[in-house]
């Protein structure tokens, strides 16, 4: 539940744009994108706890 609050708090709105495997920890990698515009907004694995959001 913590990690989704985490994901509202920098994203927003997202859809779930691509999901590899992490290189880190073998765990889902997900690629996000804005709701409204389409544009791929960052990534985030919650088997790391890393969360990174893409500037544009």
């Amino acid at each position: 539940m913590y990690f989704n609050s985490l994901l509202d708090a920098f994203f927003g709105p997202r859809n779930i744009f691509h999901v590899i495997e992490c290189s880190v920890c073998g765990f889902d990698e997900i690629y996000y994108e804005d709701k409204e515009t389409k544009k791929v907004i960052g990534k985030a694995c919650s088997g790391c706890n890393f969360v990174q959001r893409f500037e544009n």
